[in-house]
């Protein structure tokens, strides 16, 4: 009952002592074969990089990218096992030239993502967040799959965030947002991503395709974009390790996961905390069809 009702109230959760609580349960370790390839996008910070050295030190081949080439030679000096590529994930009329570059992947992690301070929008229009994180990940994934660098029974991972439980989903701010609030359009995008669930799903039949958060854990990313967070929070983030662990459980379990889920610490939650967030499929529908859109235009 006391684990209820911690889990309930969001902070005891998501926060360190969460997943101390959590890992208890964590009998399973995972298992990874050795030079199996994995490609983790926002992989020189944060989770990413966190899960790309325990892929590494697994015996995983992994190539990281990430849009900032500084990021990339200060990452190739502290991993000299990684592969970087750079990779802007809101601009994506070079990704056939990079896909060439990268081996046929057991996994995929789409983790990339960031918040700009102010409404920016892609070369298509498209406002960066989404252009990156959902639209930037999908036409990357859609392009693997096409150029046959996905294998059969990949495993594909969404990284989310908790945020987007308190957002709905809204297809109104893709294009233009004159209210514009770098937090509340992070949370629209995951929420998308969640939403976007059983669309991966069928896009993606042969690969096992999941999302997960990672709780709140403390980051570059996290300490820039939310600084008062992060110092209200001092202390009861987790690690970089802590958040990346279920995006390394997902990869290489055992357990049977269910593609078109998603998962927090170890365990397939709802999508929905609150009853407004349920998703419009009008909205979803709408979403599918620019997604399909600006694959072929990529």
């Amino acid at each position: 009952m006391l684990n209820k009702f911690l889990d309930a109230s969001i902070f005891w959760s998501f926060d360190r002592s969460g997943y101390l609580r959590h890992e208890k349960d964590f009998h399973e370790p995972y298992h990874f074969k050795k030079g199996s390839k994995a490609l983790i996008t926002g992989g020189t910070s944060g989770i990413g990089e966190a899960a790309a050295i325990e892929l590494v030190q697994q015996g995983v081949d992994v190539t990281v990218t990430g849009r900032n080439s500084q990021k990339g030679e200060v990452t190739r000096e502290k991993h000299s096992q990684f592969q970087f590529i750079k990779m802007d994930m809101s601009e994506w009329s070079g990704f056939d030239d990079l896909i060439g570059e990268i081996q046929e992947l057991d996994y995929l992690v789409l983790n990339a993502g960031g918040m700009p301070e102010s409404f920016q929008v892609n070369s298509k229009g498209i406002e960066q967040q989404f252009a990156s994180q959902l639209f930037g990940h999908y036409i990357l994934a859609h392009k693997l799959l096409s150029q046959g660098k996905l294998k059969k029974g990949a495993r594909i991972v969404w990284v989310t965030s908790g945020g987007m439980y308190l957002k709905a989903l809204d297809t109104q701010t893709i294009f233009k947002n004159s209210r514009y609030d770098k937090i509340d359009n992070y949370a629209n995008v995951k929420r998308a991503q969640v939403t976007l669930l059983p669309f991966f799903r069928q896009e993606f039949p042969d690969q096992i395709v999941t999302a997960m958060h990672p709780g709140w854990a403390a980051t570059p990313g996290v300490a820039d974009a939310m600084p008062a967070f992060s110092r209200f929070m001092k202390g009861r983030l987790r690690s970089p390790m802590q958040g990346a662990d279920t995006i390394l459980w997902l990869l290489g379990t055992t357990d049977e996961i269910q593609s078109g889920e998603l998962y927090f610490d170890r365990k397939k939650v709802s999508p929905h905390l609150l009853g407004f967030t349920k998703k419009s499929s009008k909205q979803a529908q709408e979403l599918q069809l620019l997604l399909k859109k600006f694959v072929k235009e990529a």
